[in-house]
């Protein structure tokens, strides 16, 4: 009965023995595809941060522009601009 009882432990360890390779293998290829997601999603993220920034700063400096051309525009309009009070000395 001990050589029946050994034998069954020594298959049940080597079962478990590749259930654990097994396991071991199967967990480095689920880390190395994680990493892998991880970098795609970090470059992603990435990428919607530097959109982010340029079309937050194209916003404030296309709404700088418009000011000041809309500023131009009445200051010409007004004759308060330099080179309106130019034009309107010399016209005779």
């Amino acid at each position: 009965m001990s050589i029946a009882a050994g034998v069954g432990h020594f298959s049940q360890s080597i079962v478990e023995l590749a259930h654990g390779i097994f396991a071991a293998v199967v967990g480095f290829f689920q880390s190395i595809i994680g990493v892998i997601v991880g970098i795609f999603q970090s470059f992603i993220q990435f990428l919607e941060g530097i959109l982010a920034f340029l079309i937050n700063n194209v916003f404030i400096l296309a709404t700088g522009a418009a000011l000041m051309f809309a500023y131009v525009l009445y200051s010409q309009r007004q004759g308060t601009t330099p080179v309106s009070r130019t034009i309107k000395r010399k016209s005779y």
